[in-house]
């Protein structure tokens, strides 16, 4: 069963943090909902983007490897966590890959859905500049620590 995203119980839904509460329940009706099992993958590095995604329950890893083919960056999205959406924004191929690290279930949309999104509610758009914003500086202070460590 498709939860519903106004009941939702990730108080750090994508959803619930960057959309009007008005916007909500168009969101839930056109996400669709899977569950994936440990070591699967959502996507692979240099596939077409088709979706947005949203880590309902569960943990994965997003995976960039070096040219030897071993991890050279990588991260673990969290619940309520949107991603997939750069290589989709971009219009290019997947530079990462999405592995599920521990069972899991998404909440997805598809690109003609989140696009109509935007295209219907001008107001989206404003949100989801915050959100890119916000993970801009998330990524700003992650280099920031990184470098004053070395």
């Amino acid at each position: 069963m498709k939860p519903d995203c106004q009941n939702c119980k990730n108080k750090n839904c994508f959803v619930l943090n960057y959309f009007p509460p008005e916007k909500v329940s168009e969101i839930s009706v056109k996400k669709s909902f899977s569950q994936h099992k440990n070591g699967n993958y959502i996507y692979r590095k240099n596939s077409n983007p088709q979706s947005v995604y949203i880590l309902y329950e569960g943990c994965l890893e997003v995976i960039k490897k070096d040219a030897n083919g071993g991890k050279k960056d990588f991260y673990f999205v969290e619940p309520g966590e949107l991603f997939g959406y750069r290589s989709l924004l971009c219009e290019e191929p997947h530079n990462t890959s999405a592995k599920v690290y521990q069972n899991s279930r998404i909440c997805e949309i598809s690109k003609e859905d989140f696009y109509e999104l935007f295209i219907k509610n001008e107001g989206l758009a404003v949100s989801f500049m915050k959100f890119l914003s916000d993970q801009l500086t998330r990524q700003e202070k992650k280099l920031e620590n990184k470098t004053t460590q070395n």
